[in-house]
């Protein structure tokens, strides 16, 4: 796959969805190593990115944090707003850190898909798929401002009804990479059933790749939603959290037809590393219980874990929870994957 300047051999190339409060640098660096291409950062405001670069952000630290770069996989650092001004310049001030090496990042992605009320009562996320000019403008402005530096797009099929082909096309135009597709509509959240389909109507409208997103939940839906819409890439979201070997499960099941199922010890594994990451990118601990309530998805008894592991006070305390239904289990055999 060609995204821009960057060349990724992969097939299918596979991608760790942005989400808000998840998809830190300790989080990228170790699903990158499990097989993740592309990796992208959590949501970050156009508006904060926009003030730091003329020197009026009050905190420049909450940007700051969202923008760092881990090691592995190719980063890329999602932006939303609505205004052309704004993310202008918010793509200006990215530029201006990955050239100087400050940020390692190789692509920049623009947010027309998030559906939450906070994102979208601004006029930002996918509330822009109701005014397809609005959608080509902020484009516009996010690829002058990048140069050299590949902008890609997330969206849905519509706002409320689709309008997917129109977005893409317009997208293309401005330069957009590449898109992802969720097959959802924003009115739909995440209810209903992601409509392949209609991704696949992406797939055949623009010339730049495309990626399908929506309901790609074991790792043998890669293949799944390849085969029904023809992307060339897939972007796992919360699969991805509940389940740290889904990149590679994914990949021996496209090369063998069947993968190692994830163990409880998989995941004691991947939370030590998260826990050892933490200080690297000066991680609050908040951020470690998440995650390993995501990661007690699909283990007996993980409504009392989730429990116990909100009132863990730190590292220690946490893995002292996480650990004892190992023990008990003889290091987690039999755990379904996620």
């Amino acid at each position: 796959m060609q995204i821009g300047s960057i060349s990724i051999p992969s097939s299918p190339v596979l991608a760790l969805a942005p989400m808000a409060g998840y998809t830190d640098a300790a989080l990228r660096t170790l699903i990158a190593a499990r097989g993740a291409d592309l990796v992208f950062s959590e949501l970050s405001s156009a508006a904060a990115l926009s003030r730091a670069a003329d020197g009026k952000q009050t905190n420049p630290k909450a940007t700051d944090s969202i923008i760092q770069v881990g090691a592995g996989g190719i980063t890329g650092i999602q932006v939303f707003g609505s205004s052309e001004r704004e993310v202008g310049e918010a793509v200006a001030r990215l530029r201006s850190l990955i050239e100087s090496g400050e940020c390692k990042a190789r692509l920049i992605d623009i947010n027309y898909g998030c559906p939450a009320p906070k994102v979208t009562r601004n006029g930002s996320g996918s509330a822009l798929l109701q005014d397809e000019k609005k959608v080509a403008a902020v484009a516009e402005a996010a690829v002058k401002a990048a140069g050299s530096i590949p902008v890609t797009a997330k969206i849905r099929l519509g706002w409320r009804s689709k309008n997917n082909v129109q977005v893409a096309r317009a997208l293309e135009q401005v330069g957009i990479a590449a898109i992802t597709v969720h097959g959802r509509t924003a009115a739909q959240k995440f209810s209903g059933k992601s409509d392949w389909n209609s991704i696949g109507e992406v797939v055949r409208a623009v010339s730049v790749p495309v990626f399908g997103n929506g309901d790609v939940k074991e790792p043998a839906d890669v293949q799944r939603i390849c085969e029904v819409s023809g992307c060339p890439g897939v972007m796992v979201g919360r699969a991805a959290l509940s389940n740290p070997l889904f990149f590679s499960q994914a990949r021996q099941y496209l090369q063998h037809g069947r993968f190692e199922p994830t163990t409880w010890n998989d995941k004691l594994v991947f939370m030590r590393e998260y826990l050892a990451l933490m200080p690297r990118y000066g991680l609050a601990f908040h951020l470690a219980k998440e995650l390993s309530m995501q990661l007690a998805t699909g283990l007996r008894g993980s409504a009392k874990m989730r429990g116990e592991l909100m009132k863990a006070k730190d590292g220690p305390e946490l893995m002292a929870v996480m650990e004892r239904p190992a023990g008990a289990r003889k290091g987690g055999e039999g755990l379904p994957p996620s």
